[in-house]
C-alpha cells in the first residue's frame, strides 16, 4: 500500500498507527512533515487513545510538531490582537480569515494541529491603501516584488503583495475580496461581511457556513496543490462540525455567490478521500451541479491524486501530469485568456532572462 493510501486510512481509523512498522513509521512521517500535518495526525492519535502506545520515533516527531502548533497558537493571538490595535483609529477591524481564523476559536477541531506561514486578514477595499500605510508605520514593510508583480496585485488580484513584520518575519496578506475581480467569479463582498462572529477574545472571523465556503473556494480556485491534502482535511473537520442549519447556510450562500459547483467538488472529495459524513440531501443537491461525465472524469483525475498526501520522492508521472493540468486550470480560473497570455509571456521573458543573466541581477531587494 502507498504511503499516501496508508494516511488517509489513517485519518479515518487512527488506531490503524498501532500496526505500522518502524519503516512505514519513516515514510509517514516524511509525509506528514511535506504536507503540514503532523501536529495534526498527532491530535487524531491522542483522541484515539493510541498515542502514548506508538514508537518512540514517532511520538518525537509528532510531539515536535505539538510544540510547533502551540508556539503558532499563541503568536497567533499576540499578532491579531497588535493588529486589531494598530487598526482601531482607522475604524477598521479585519476579518481573520483560514488558518488564523481557525487557530483563534477555542476548541475549534479544524485550528487544533493547523499550521500556517502567514496570516490573511479581509479589510474593505476602500480602506485598504490606509491600513497598508498605517501598518508599514508600525513595521509591516512590502515583500520585494517587482514592477510587473505589484501592477498583477494591485489591478488585477484580490489582495495587496504580502507584507513582513521587520523584526518579527510575520507575514500578512491583506485581501479585499477572495478571489481576484479579474476571473470574473468574485463574489459579492458584502454577502461575506454580513457573516461574521465573534470570537472568544472579540476577533472577527467568519461564520463557520461562510468561512468553510472561503476554504473550499480557496481550495478549488488555487493553481497550487502542495498541500492540498491538508486544505482537504481543514474541510473535513469544519463539515463535521455543522448543524442542518449551518448545511441550509451554506447551501444558501453558495448558490448567492456561485460557488455550488465548487461546494459540490468539496462534498464529492471529502467524502470519497476522508468518509466526510455529508448529509444525503445535501449532496443529492450538489450532485446537480456536476459537469459532463468527461469532464467529471477529468477533474477525478486530476483531484483524487492532488488531494492525497503527496510527496516529491513518491510523485508518479500520472501525479505531475495531474499538477500540470491542475496549473493549467487554475490560472485558466483566474484570468480571461488575453489578460493570462500576457502575464504567461512576462513570466516567461522573466524566466529566460534570470537564467541568461542571473536572478540576482534583476530581483528586487527588501526596502530598508
Amino acid at each position: 500500500m502507498r504511503a499516501s493510501q496508508l494516511l488517509l486510512q489513517l485519518f479515518q481509523q487512527p488506531q490503524l498507527a498501532l500496526t505500522l512498522s518502524a519503516d512505514s513509521w519513516v515514510h509517514l512521517i516524511r509525509l506528514l512533515r511535506q504536507q503540514q500535518q503532523l501536529a495534526r495526525y498527532a491530535y487524531l492519535f491522542r483522541q484515539a487513545g493510541v498515542f502514548t502506545q506508538l514508537p518512540q520515533y514517532a511520538r518525537h516527531h509528532l510531539r515536535n510538531a505539538e510544540i510547533i502548533a502551540d508556539k503558532q497558537y499563541r503568536q497567533v493571538s499576540a499578532e491579531a490582537a497588535e493588529l486589531t490595535q494598530l487598526l482601531a483609529p482607522l475604524q477598521v477591524k479585519p476579518v481573520f480569515l483560514k488558518g488564523a481564523a481557525y487557530a483563534l476559536q477555542q476548541g475549534l477541531p479544524a485550528g487544533i494541529g493547523r499550521t500556517f506561514s502567514d496570516l490573511d486578514i479581509l479589510v474593505p477595499k476602500e480602506q485598504i491603501t490606509a491600513v497598508e500605510q498605517r501598518l508599514s508605520v508600525f513595521g509591516f514593510l512590502p515583500e520585494p516584488v517587482s514592477a510587473y508583480d505589484q501592477h498583477y496585485y494591485r489591478k488585477w488580484t484580490h489582495e495587496i503583495p504580502p507584507l513582513r513584520h521587520h523584526s518579527r518575519g510575520t507575514i500578512l496578506d491583506i485581501h479585499h475580496n477572495l478571489i481576484p475581480p479579474i476571473s470574473g467569479r468574485a463574489p459579492d463582498i458584502r454577502r461575506f461581511w454580513q457573516q461574521l462572529n465573534l470570537t472568544a477574545d472579540g476577533y472577527q472571523v467568519l461564520s463557520l457556513p461562510a468561512m468553510t465556503l472561503h476554504s473550499l473556494i480557496h481550495l478549488f480556485f488555487n493553481e497550487d496543490f502542495k498541500k492540498g491534502f491538508r486544505d482537504l482535511t481543514d474541510l473535513h473537520l469544519l463539515f463535521a462540525g455543522f448543524s442542518e442549519q449551518d448545511w441550509e447556510q451554506l447551501l444558501q450562500l453558495a448558490e448567492q455567490t456561485g460557488f455550488m459547483f465548487e461546494l459540490m467538488l468539496a462534498c464529492r472529495y471529502t467524502s470519497y478521500l476522508l468518509a466526510t459524513p455529508i448529509p444525503a440531501w445535501v449532496m443529492q443537491q450538489t450532485e446537480q451541479y456536476q459537469p459532463s461525465k468527461l469532464r467529471l472524469r477529468l477533474l477525478d483525475f486530476i483531484f483524487l491524486r492532488l488531494l492525497s498526501p503527496q510527496h516529491p520522492l513518491l510523485n508518479t508521472y500520472l501525479d505531475q501530469l495531474a499538477a500540470l493540468l491542475a496549473l493549467i486550470r487554475g490560472h485558466w480560473l483566474k484570468m480571461p485568456p488575453q489578460i493570462l497570455f500576457g502575464h504567461l509571456s512576462v513570466k516567461a521573458f522573466c524566466a529566460v532572462r534570470d537564467a541568461l543573466f542571473g536572478k540576482h541581477q534583476f530581483s528586487p531587494k527588501r526596502p530598508g
